[in-house]
Formats: C-alpha cells, sequence, structure tokens
C-alpha cells in the first residue's frame, strides 16, 4: 500500500513561501492499494493528483468524501478526470453528510459559483452511500467510523493485502458531548501500520478553540500510542502554522519518543510526499 499527500493543510489553501515545506493545499490523499486508487477527500490538492493520473492513464478509481466542508470538497470542480468521458469514478461517502453528497457537489458547481455545470461532466460518475461500518470494494476493505466534527463526518481505515492506513481528519478527540467515544477510536486504529490524524492546535491554541472539530498533536500522539500504532502522521495543518513551526512540533516528539522508548514513529504529513507500507 502507498500512501501520496496532495494536502494536508486544513480550513483554507495557503499559498505562502513559509509553507511551502508541508504545503498549502487543502486535504486530499491517493492511496494505492492492490493497485487499485482510492483518493481520501477532493481539496485543492487534487487539481495536481487529477493531472498525474491522467499522465498515468489512471482513469477508474474511487473517490471518498468524508465529509462536505468546503476544504475537503473545493478541488473538486478543477479535477481534470470528470470532464474526461473514458473516466469511471465512483465517488464514496455517507448520504447523512447535511445533505446527498451528489447534491452537495453539484450546488457548488451551480451558475452562481462556477461556470460549468455537474450535468455537463462527461466522465461517469457512481455514487456508492456507505452507511454500513465495513464496506468491502474492489481490492481493498474499508471500515468506517464517525468522527466529533460539527457535521457527520467519516473516520476511514483502509486494509488490502495485511497492511493497514486509519484516515481520520477533523474529528476532536477531547469533544464535550462526543458522537464517538475515545476508546472507540483507540478500537479503530488498534495495530495500524500508519495513522492520519487530525493535529489542528497545539495545547495553547486549543483551550480558545474547544468544540471547532478539531485535536491537538499530544492528542494525536496519546491516541497512536494507545492503539499501537506504527507511524502517526500529523495532518490538516493550521493555515497559520508555518513550516518551521511544524519541524519544531514534530522534533519535540521525536526527542521524546526516543526518551520514553515509544514504539511510534512520528511526522507531519507533507505535500507531495508518500509513505510505503
Amino acid at each position: 500500500m502507498k500512501i501520496n499527500f496532495w494536502g494536508c493543510r486544513g480550513s483554507i489553501p495557503v499559498p505562502d513561501s513559509r509553507m511551502i515545506k508541508y504545503g498549502g493545499n487543502t486535504p486530499c490523499v491517493e492511496i494505492t492499494a492492490g493497485n487499485r486508487t482510492l483518493i481520501l477527500d477532493s481539496g485543492t490538492g487534487i487539481r495536481k493528483l487529477g493531472e498525474k493520473l491522467v499522465e498515468r492513464g489512471v482513469l477508474d478509481f474511487d473517490l471518498f468524501i468524508t465529509h462536505t466542508h468546503w476544504d475537503h470538497i473545493h478541488g473538486f470542480p478543477f479535477f481534470t478526470p470528470i470532464y474526461l468521458k473514458e473516466a469511471k469514478i465512483n465517488i464514496l461517502g455517507r448520504a447523512d453528510s447535511i445533505k446527498h453528497l451528489k447534491t452537495m457537489l453539484s450546488n457548488q458547481m451551480s451558475y452562481e459559483y462556477f461556470p460549468v455545470a455537474f450535468a455537463s461532466l462527461r466522465s461517469k460518475i457512481n455514487f456508492i452511500n456507505t452507511p454500513e461500518a465495513h464496506l468491502k470494494h474492489g481490492r481493498y476493505n474499508l471500515k468506517m467510523l464517525r468522527a466529533n466534527h460539527p457535521i457527520p463526518t467519516t473516520a476511514v481505515r483502509v486494509e488490502e493485502g495485511g497492511k493497514s492506513l486509519v484516515f481520520i481528519t477533523d474529528n476532536e478527540l477531547r469533544q464535550t458531548i462526543p458522537f464517538t467515544l475515545r476508546d472507540e477510536f483507540v478500537e479503530f486504529c488498534a495495530g495500524a501500520d500508519c495513522l492520519i490524524h487530525d493535529a489542528q492546535f497545539t495545547e495553547t491554541e486549543y483551550s480558545a478553540r474547544r468544540g471547532w472539530g478539531h485535536s491537538t498533536f499530544e492528542d494525536s500522539v496519546k491516541l497512536a500510542l494507545d492503539a499501537g500504532v506504527k507511524t502517526l502522521a500529523f495532518f490538516h495543518h493550521d493555515p497559520n502554522r508555518k513550516d518551521t513551526e511544524l519541524d519544531e512540533i514534530v522534533e519535540t516528539y521525536r526527542k521524546k519518543a526516543h526518551e520514553k522508548k515509544w514504539p511510534l514513529n512520528i511526522c507531519a504529513a507533507q505535500e507531495k510526499e508518500s509513505i510505503t507500507l
């Protein structure tokens, strides 16, 4: 299983020279599992991914939308494959994300906002509702869990060939009245080869942002340790978080992991970088 990061920034895209290393594009992660391509979210990072998929001739793939906040869907109208008649795209997601997923994607392409209507797309798009907690799809298994965010948001566990990746973006582990308890997240992540988890805030920042639906670096590390995860990648970087600050945070936790002999590799998700499991 190979994981490629195309967008790791949260909330809004950031075209800032101080944020080049980790990137300014909003969430989009490409997974290759069993020769099948699965894309997680369609933030602005999906634009460059679309160009690469066309170059590679990959025009039959799956796209999972975790939820429909703008930073997770606003790259969709700029995704080249949706305009190609040769493309076959399965779009997966929960129908309870405020409205039906197709309606949400169509609305943002209405003439008030975009020059091309969803109805004019030439690709073959198949919407698959995923109301269950488990889905066998193609060569891989998907397990799903409700995350703690202001609107229905789905955490995803991808399993294929004995490897496992857990993707939990936009999740508040310390939410006052959680939809999903922390112990359930620990069980969901148990033994994963890689956990990509929301880490938008520091502890100081979080005190003024409780209830926004995001976690801290410390929260993510504790979850990874309790779940016996091998690699943790901080994700959904705050739009004001500079490269130097992320470097310092990662280094601090790596030193702590070394001192305490934690069996955990820690990094921050980085645009244009990849992880192979």
